[in-house]
């Protein structure tokens, strides 16, 4: 009996034994997968975290590989390609006396092409194909080269094994110059940018941009709007009128009545053109239908300040024709506070519309003249081809007589000088935009760069930001 009971506890021992094991190697199962868990976790954090900061590294690199070449872009245009293209003009224009973007006054040979032959080339406009030599693959640069027939079979340093670059460049000369009633504090100046504002706004497609109350129960209209921006620049604190009358008035826009946001206007030059909001009448859907016309990096040549190049406008940048209409307007409306005596044509966007379009199919890279302009509207219907569906409209259409003297006011034509390089880099899941303004008229003002005289010739900096 007492042996029998000896082996029983025995065992009852060993199977709870056997229990204890399988805890235990159930516990260090469950502490080795949570540990090895934190590790793969922190392992892939660590390795993520290192190729983002690769790719981030690559992805600026790339970006600025982009705006170095749109600078080489530009020194090329304006080095080479423009005094090209001024020749050629020039050369037209006597074969044709004076008729191929002849200037006003001068004599044109019978049968010749009124109002010049359009004649302009910008390399920059091509700078997405451009790029593709170095920021495509190896395939991509060949079938490029192909294009214009060039064999790369041989060529080393095209393309790239990762990542891609890209860039747009665009002149800033042909949009309005808000920033030109701070820098030049002359009621003159002051009235062109009044009158181009308003030209720009006169669209009745605008209409409910100016009917609807701002976020201060304000009604602005668009001559409000206009002075308003220009009083938010200039220096002083009186408030701009067209005609001088209310000189002398202070500027009370009420900015400083909002408890929660208590500001003033500027006074000075605006520093971007995302300030604009802060000027009384102007909002988001404001600044989206107008920021494409509006600049504040303005040209120092005081001949050419505060007025259009139309050199520059195309409609490679997006549409043109408001534009083109508000400059049409601007010069045609000598007083914008006066549209009574103003021809109806001018007013009436069914009719100046056609127009517009016209005159932004016939600048594919620019205006050459004044004088292609002038002679659109004289007589529109003998730009387009019989069979386009605007010329029936355009052949009823009585001939707008436009003076050179009120266009020259507000617009000129001249190679661009002013760019935007909007540049962006990719690699992998990482992608950063560079923008940058270049001006390649002003003087170098920064003596440690190690190379001034390629500094200069490329453009100087004004602007440069990165996201």
């Amino acid at each position: 009996m007492k042996i029998r009971w000896t082996s029983k506890r025995v065992s009852l021992g060993r199977r709870g034994d056997r229990g204890v094991a399988m805890l235990v190697v159930i516990t260090w199962l469950a502490l080795m997968i949570a540990l090895v868990g934190e590790f793969t976790f922190g392992t892939t954090v660590d390795a993520a975290e290192a190729a983002n900061a690769r790719d981030e590294l690559r992805a600026h690199y790339m970006a600025r590989s982009a705006v170095n070449l749109s600078r080489l872009l530009i020194k090329i245009q304006s080095k080479f390609v423009d005094p090209v293209m001024a020749q050629a003009q020039k050369m037209l224009k006597d074969a044709m006396g004076g008729g191929a973007g002849g200037t006003s006054g001068s004599a044109a040979t019978p049968g010749a092409p009124a109002g010049g032959l359009g004649i302009s080339l910008r390399v920059t406009d091509y700078a997405d194909m451009l790029m593709g030599f170095f920021s495509g693959s190896k395939d991509e640069a060949m079938s490029l080269g192909s294009l214009i027939g060039l064999d790369l079979t041989g060529a080393k340093g095209l393309g790239l094994k990762s990542g891609r670059f890209d860039a747009e460049i665009t002149p800033e000369d042909g949009k309005i110059d808000l920033n030109c009633a701070a820098y030049l504090h002359d009621a003159a100046h002051q009235r062109i940018v009044y009158r181009l504002l308003v030209g720009l706004f006169y669209s009745q497609r605008y209409d409910r941009l100016f009917s609807d109350a701002d976020t201060g129960g304000q009604f602005n209209s668009r001559l409000d709007v206009a002075r308003a921006i220009i009083d938010f620049a200039d220096y002083d604190q009186q408030m701009f009128s067209f005609d001088g009358s209310s000189s002398g008035s202070a500027e009370d826009y009420h900015y400083d009545s909002d408890p929660r946001d208590k500001y003033r206007p500027h006074n000075n030059s605006f520093d971007s053109l995302g300030e604009i909001k802060l000027v009384r009448g102007v909002t988001d859907a404001f600044v989206e239908a107008f920021g494409p016309y509006l600049t504040v990096y303005p040209s120092s040549d005081d001949k050419k300040m505060c007025r259009v190049n139309l050199g520059t406008i195309s409609n490679r940048e997006g549409d043109c024709a408001p534009l083109i209409m508000g400059i049409i307007r601007a010069a045609a409306m000598g007083d914008p506070t006066k549209t009574a005596t103003a021809d109806p044509t001018i007013l009436d966007d069914t009719k100046l519309y056609p127009l517009a379009t016209v005159l932004c199919d016939r600048a594919a890279s620019g205006f050459d003249s004044l004088d292609t302009v002038m002679a659109v509207l004289a007589k529109p219907e003998s730009s387009v081809l019989t069979d386009d569906p605007r010329y029936r409209v355009l052949q009823g259409m009585r001939p707008l007589v436009l003076d050179r003297a009120a266009l020259d006011a507000v617009a000129y034509v001249a190679p661009p000088r002013i760019y935007r390089i909007t540049a962006t880099g990719e690699s992998g899941k990482v992608k950063k935009k560079i923008t940058a303004i270049v001006d390649t008229g002003r003087v170098l003002e920064n003596p440690m760069t190690l190379n001034p005289a390629s500094e200069q010739a490329a453009g100087v900096l004004q602007y440069w930001r990165e996201e």
